[in-house]
């Protein structure tokens, strides 16, 4: 059994061609996940996470579907085996809504209708830009140098506080080559293959055209406190988790304040509720004294 963990859940970026077919094929709770995330949605989403084609995944929405059904099946595989509930949940980016599904903040069914909501709407508003991960520049040099470059005319922003060696930037190509200049021997600047510029202030015009949407669904108070990526803080009320995810969109997510909170307030393990581990190589970055740990070595023990 294990004690005084969090879940923790990745957002875009682990999906693939075939994803999830192991575990639909070995475990009956998360092929009944995915089959009833089906029947809500009215698509193959099946067919698509296991045989594509590449481009079809990789479109916003679908995507987002993708990865948060995925996550889901992963953590339906094991709550019952791991035992007494988390102390927190969290998710980066689109992760966060695994969190809430997976606390009782939202239903399965409610979660999935914002998730492919969010998703459209974002692949319809979405701008165009870049991303790049900063590796070995300290943040406030990072953010100093993004203020520096916005100011100049050319959008840039330190989006993703992933650990303490990794910051990612997002806003317009023009900005990203400019950071890259400037910064040149101070870091490694590693572009990412992402379909917009996620989280910067470009992403504005998705933010507000999704949060009505965030009004339409019932949120309950979660069995366990959510950290928000905007406020790098846990909640156990529904109406503040609301208030933050109407900011999420173009927000940076403060990944390395939400770990340092988490394991702050008790939490000694960290278990990543995803087939691929992201998020656990950062979190023993931030928080060393911890344990992090992938989902999947408890399905297959």
């Amino acid at each position: 059994m294990v004690k005084n963990y969090a879940v923790v859940f990745p957002g875009q970026g682990v999906q693939g061609i075939g994803m999830s077919r192991d575990l639909y094929g070995k475990y009956p709770q998360a092929a009944h996940t995915l089959d009833y995330a089906c029947q809500i949605l009215g698509m193959p989403l099946k067919t698509i996470m296991f045989d594509g084609p590449e481009n079809e995944l990789n479109r916003i929405s679908l995507t987002q579907l993708a990865v948060f059904v995925s996550n889901m099946m992963v953590y339906d595989a094991i709550k019952d085996a791991v035992g007494e509930k988390p102390l927190f949940a969290a998710g980066h980016s689109l992760g966060e809504y695994c969190a809430l599904c997976a606390s009782g903040a939202l239903s399965f069914e409610d979660s999935l209708k914002l998730v492919a909501s969010r998703g459209r709407i974002m692949e319809a508003n979405c701008p165009e830009g870049a991303m790049a991960a900063v590796i070995g520049m300290r943040t406030m040099d990072i953010s100093d140098l993004c203020k520096s470059i916005t100011e100049s005319g050319r959008l840039v922003e330190a989006v993703n506080f992933n650990s303490r060696k990794q910051t990612v930037i997002s806003g317009t190509a023009e900005g990203i080559e400019a950071f890259k200049a400037r910064a040149a021997g101070k870091g490694r600047i590693i572009p990412l293959k992402t379909a917009g510029p996620f989280h910067s202030f470009l992403m504005r015009k998705s933010q507000e055209v999704f949060a009505p949407e965030l009004d339409k669904v019932y949120f309950s108070d979660p069995a366990f406190p959510v950290v928000s990526n905007v406020t790098a803080k846990g909640s156990t009320k529904s109406s503040d988790i609301v208030t933050a995810l109407k900011t999420q969109i173009a927000s940076p997510v403060q990944w390395v304040a939400s770990v340092e909170y988490m394991a702050s307030r008790g939490a000694e393990m960290f278990v990543e509720c995803a087939e691929k581990s992201v998020l656990s190589s950062m979190i023993k970055n931030i928080s060393p004294e911890t344990q992090a740990i992938s989902a999947m070595t408890l399905i297959n023990e």
